[in-house]
C-alpha cells in the first residue's frame, strides 16, 4: 500500500516532536548552523531544555555577532556549554568578512561568555583577506587570556576565488614565511598544529591561479554591500596593484 508523501515541513515537525518528547533523556546537544542565534526553534528548544534537563551538555557553533534573539542569554544560563566561535580577523576587516557583524559587539559578547565557567574555542579560516591579520586576531585573543589550545585554524578551500593560492607566488611566500615565524616564536598545541597544516597546504597544493576571479567577486560583493574593500584591505590591494603593473 502506498504511503502518503510527507512534506518537508511535516517531516521537520515530526523530528521536532520526537526530540521535544525525549528532551529529558538528552546528554549532549550540538547547535550548528547557519547561525544558531538566528534560529527561532532553538529558543523554544533551549527554554524546554532548561526546564526539563538543565544539566545537559551543549556545544554551539556561533560567530557571536547576533545576540538579540534571546538565545544567547539562554545559553549563558546553562552550566555546561562549549562555545566554538568563528572569527578570523579584527576590527574593520572583521566587519567586512562577518558582514552585519560589529567588532565591538563581538568583543562584548566574548567578554560575557568568558566570565562564565564555559569552554571556549576558536574556529579560524586562513585565506586571501586575512593572510596577515589572522595573526593579529590570534594575538588579540591571547591577550584576553586564551591559550594556544583554544585555536583551530585551517586554509579556506571554497569558494575557490578566496583561496590564498590565487595570490602571486611572492605573496604566498610572505604568508608561509609568517607561519614559519609564528611556529619558531613558540606556538604550541592546536595552534602550532594549525600553523603546520596551513603551511603544508600552501606549500604543497597544486593550483591554477585565478586572481581575476577574486577581483571580480570582491568587486561584486562591494557593490552589493556599498563598501570599498580596497580601503579596508589597503595593503593587500596595493601589493596586488603593484604586481599587476610589473
Amino acid at each position: 500500500m502506498n504511503q502518503p508523501i510527507r512534506s518537508n515541513k511535516e517531516a521537520r515537525q515530526e523530528v521536532k516532536d520526537f526530540v521535544f518528547e525525549n528532551i529529558h533523556k538528552l546528554q549532549n546537544v550540538y547547535l550548528a548552523g547557519g547561525e544558531p542565534m538566528l534560529m527561532r526553534d532553538n529558543k523554544e528548544f533551549l527554554e524546554l531544555l532548561k526546564e526539563k534537563n538543565p544539566e545537559c551538555h551543549i556545544r554551539v557553533n556561533t560567530n557571536l555577532s547576533t545576540t538579540q534573539t534571546g538565545i544567547f542569554e539562554l545559553l549563558c544560563s546553562f552550566k555546561h556549554v562549549h562555545w566554538t566561535v568563528s572569527v578570523e580577523t579584527i576590527e574593520e576587516e572583521y566587519e567586512y568578512i562577518r558582514h552585519h557583524g560589529s567588532w565591538i559587539d563581538f568583543i562584548n559578547n566574548l567578554d560575557t561568555i568568558n566570565k562564565l565557567d564555559h569552554k571556549i574555542s576558536f574556529n579560524m579560516l586562513h585565506f586571501i583577506l586575512n593572510r596577515n591579520s589572522i595573526h593579529d586576531c590570534v594575538d588579540f585573543l591571547r591577550s584576553k587570556g586564551f591559550n594556544d589550545n583554544t585555536f583551530i585554524a585551517g586554509p579556506l578551500f571554497r569558494p575557490y576565488w578566496w583561496n590564498m593560492l590565487n595570490l602571486p607566488t611572492h605573496m604566498i611566500t610572505q604568508a608561509t614565511d609568517r607561519l614559519k615565524q609564528r611556529i619558531n616564536e613558540g606556538a604550541t598545541g592546536y595552534l602550532k598544529n594549525s600553523y603546520e597544516n596551513c603551511l603544508n597546504y600552501f606549500t604543497t597544493t597544486p593550483w591554477n591561479k585565478d586572481l581575476a576571479r577574486f577581483r571580480k567577486e570582491i568587486a561584486n560583493m562591494d557593490q552589493r554591500r556599498n563598501v570599498d574593500s580596497t580601503k579596508i584591505f589597503k595593503k593587500l590591494f596595493e601589493e596586488l596593484d603593484a604586481y599587476t603593473l610589473e
